[in-house]
């Protein structure tokens, strides 16, 4: 029904005093969602704004007919003719909606930042410099690293970089060891904890390798691959000398051309240069290396005296069963703040330590919040995306957790450098605890990609992001089977490349590389040329129908999804506007809800505190429009003034009133300027087409006139040709 605006503030009043939340015996005030107080008569348990004399029978008694809420309960009855305000109890919902939602955006972006900072604060830009700074010195030398190719490089290797650069004195370790004789430097800040360990990875010989036709008369023998099975475990040399050790300490290797394990024949190099030369001419004289050899690993530990930071090097050198050569030099890290809680007391371990507590305290409080709405919500909640990524990042997070504990512990008991002060030729296997504390920086990376991955979740509030993440959003709806395809294609394009051309480019030489190495193509990072090198016609024609198939038409395909998907954004929302669907409920609106709130609550303030200012403040606009239906002090003294129309029947002379004003509702200045936006729009769309129109019959008649023009030219010159015929005629009759 259409009521007037005393019939409209009145039917508010009822809705907001149907939810009521308690209310007292004896005159007790009843406080309403709203934020708005009503309290009951004692003589009838009426219903009326506090303050206001109680209307006669405005509600039943309690007990009596209609009642609610059993004994003592009160329901008010709705009189002949008023509706209660379904879309203000809706709208009250919403808000507290909103509002909620705003306070979850909020906890997530102080989490967010919390945990940010400190990732950035545990970590420490000493650490990558020392690693670049080891790694150029085991990279550069008379002998380069990536030229070794085969035992003999090795050994010249290890006599001309690894020994001149570890072990031989300078000014810069004399001025080292003048500050401390503990450790051997290996230059003014680095020192070498202990020795260098050599660790051969050995395979058996094996004979009857080859068993083809082609050689199976013959008995052919030979050192296969590295395999658990093939490996060698038994000693060898003069007297026997070299022999199998285990390292509990050690984790395993994959390398480019196998995978080893933390086992093999060790020897430690003795950090006097010359002992440390000898011992290389003993393994040389003694054949510690040779066909057998499968990878030779280069372990030692330095540390900085500086900054305390430990540096886990390895020098990897492996040989191929087929002949090839893969050289690598794997580096970890430990930062005082990895070792131990606090690190070395400074106030930034300090404040890195207490940063993780403070996110682990969000992250059990995202537990809380999770483990009440799976009871709530029971098996549908993990039917939403978003909670298992939730899910996840929870989980990822306190596994990092435990494992920095877990660290902390093992380094406590570890006690590195411990053996090397008394036997400074010892080697201390640390590369277990080190390959800890790197999956404990590999969970926290994985964690920082997923947490601002869920900021695209929040950003669907924004007033500035909405529309675009929305449209990205419905873009999915076609982007996904999309992807499918993509992928399935894709697998078999790999696919394709491995078979034909993995026996021949390393690259190529797994289902992984071929992935990988083809998903570089979209960077523009690898060439398949070589593909056509080796097979002009086939490499030619996998090659071109990859770039076709995924370059022009899934790059343009995935153009038109997006393009598709913006335009149904904007005829939704053009739609959604023209319906009325919003019907000023404000739905997934927390940002502007907040600032509603807020304008709303500093204007009530402002209005008790200062009227004056207030009147300043409002007054013209005020005058203006009418005051909005959420400013409950604006309500409550309309109420106050007019107790009669709470509730009851209007007037007749009211219905004339409002069915008078009944009518057609003026457009706003939005709608009229979207209506005059649209109609210039189309007035200059058929000014455009006629535009064209008149250009395309221009065009028509200069081509006609020039044709015409083209025709008369050629009569005259025919006219002028029998004009000349009949004088030449004329001229010879006569």
């Amino acid at each position: 029904s259409h009521s007037g605006s005393r019939i409209g503030s009145a039917r508010r009043a009822f809705a907001a005093g149907s939810q009521c939340r308690s209310m007292s015996k004896d005159g007790g005030a009843i406080v309403a969602a709203n934020g708005g107080s009503y309290r009951t008569g004692r003589s009838n348990g009426a219903l009326v704004p506090a303050g206001a004399a109680p209307p006669p029978s405005a509600l039943v008694p309690a007990g009596g007919k209609g009642t609610l809420g059993g004994p003592g309960g009160i329901e008010p009855t709705v009189p002949k003719g008023v509706q209660i305000d379904d879309k203000a109890l809706r709208r009250e919902e919403v808000r507290k909606e909103n509002l909620e939602e705003c306070r979850s955006l909020c906890i997530f972006f102080a989490f967010l930042f919390v945990f940010t900072f400190a990732m950035l604060l545990d970590q420490t830009a000493s650490s990558s410099r020392l690693a670049d700074h080891i790694r150029a010195k085991m990279s550069t030398g008379p002998v380069k690293l990536e030229a070794v190719t085969n035992v003999e490089d090795l050994y010249s290797y290890l006599e001309q970089v690894v020994v001149p650069t570890l072990y031989e004195n300078s000014s810069d370790t004399r001025m080292a060891l003048d500050l401390s004789p503990y450790y051997h430097p290996i230059d003014v800040t680095n020192r070498m904890v202990g020795g260098v360990r050599l660790r051969q990875v050995k395979v058996n010989f094996v004979s009857g390798c080859q068993l083809a036709p082609m050689f199976s008369e013959y008995t052919v023998s030979c050192y296969p691959a590295v395999t658990p099975e093939t490996q060698s475990t038994s000693a060898f040399g003069p007297d026997n000398k070299f022999t199998f050790s285990s390292d509990a300490g050690g984790t395993p290797y994959v390398g480019y051309l196998g995978s080893y394990t933390p086992d093999g024949y060790m020897q430690v190099l003795p950090r006097d240069v010359g002992d440390a030369r000898a011992k290389l001419q003993e393994l040389r004289d003694g054949v510690f290396m040779g066909p057998w050899t499968r990878a030779l690993f280069i372990d030692f530990l330095v540390w900085n005296s500086n900054v305390g930071t430990y540096a886990i090097t390895t020098v990897s050198v492996e040989f191929g069963a087929s002949g090839g050569v893969a050289t690598y030099i794997a580096l970890l890290t430990m930062s005082p703040r990895t070792l131990a809680a606090g690190g070395l007391g400074s106030s930034g371990d300090q404040g890195a330590l207490a940063m993780i507590i403070v996110v682990m305290c969000f992250v059990f409080y995202f537990v809380y919040e999770e483990g009440k709405e799976i009871n709530s919500s029971g098996a549908r909640y993990f039917l939403d995306g978003w909670n298992v990524l939730d899910w996840t990042n929870m989980l990822l997070l306190i596994a990092a957790f435990g494992l920095r504990m877990y660290c902390f512990i093992e380094a406590s008991g570890m006690s590195i450098g411990q053996g090397a002060l008394s036997d400074p030729d010892s080697y201390q296997s640390v590369r277990s605890l080190a390959q800890l504390v790197e999956l404990v920086k590999l969970l926290n990376s994985l964690n920082a990609v997923i947490l601002w991955g869920k900021v695209v979740k929040y950003l669907r509030h924004m007033p500035i992001t909405k529309e675009l993440i929305n449209t990205v959003w419905k873009a999915l709806d076609l982007f996904v089977p999309f992807l499918c395809m993509f992928a399935v294609a894709f697998v078999g394009f790999a696919m394709s490349y491995n078979v034909g051309f993995g026996d021949k480019i390393w690259e190529l030489s797994t289902l992984g590389s071929a992935i990988s190495y083809l998903f570089r193509a979209f960077l523009r990072d690898v060439k398949l040329m070589p593909a056509y090198d080796i097979t002009p016609m086939f490499g030619a024609l996998l090659i071109l129908i990859f770039y076709v198939t995924f370059l022009l038409v899934g790059v343009n395909v995935l153009f038109a999804i997006m393009c598709d998907a913006m335009f149904r954004a904007k005829m939704d929302r053009e739609r959604g506007k023209d319906d009325g669907k919003d019907e000023g409920l404000h739905e997934e609106e927390p940002v502007e809800e907040f600032v509603r709130e807020v304008r709303r609550r500093v204007k009530r303030f402002i209005k008790r505190r200062a009227p004056k200012l207030y009147k300043k403040l409002y007054r013209k606009r005020r005058a203006k429009v009418k005051e909005p239906a959420e400013d409950e002090e604006e309500d409550e003294k309309d109420y106050n003034n007019k107790p009669e129309f709470i509730l009851g029947e209007s007037s007749s002379e009211d219905e004339s009133i409002n069915d008078f004003s009944k009518g057609p509702a003026l457009p706003s200045r939005d709608d009229l300027m979207r209506a005059i936006e649209h109609m210039s729009g189309r007035i200059l769309s058929e000014v455009s087409i006629v535009g064209i129109e008149i250009k395309s019959e221009l065009h028509d008649v200069c081509e006609r006139v020039a044709q015409m023009q083209m025709a008369v030219e050629e009569l005259s010159m025919r006219t002028d040709g029998v004009r000349l015929d009949q004088e030449e005629f004329l001229a010879a009759s006569s």
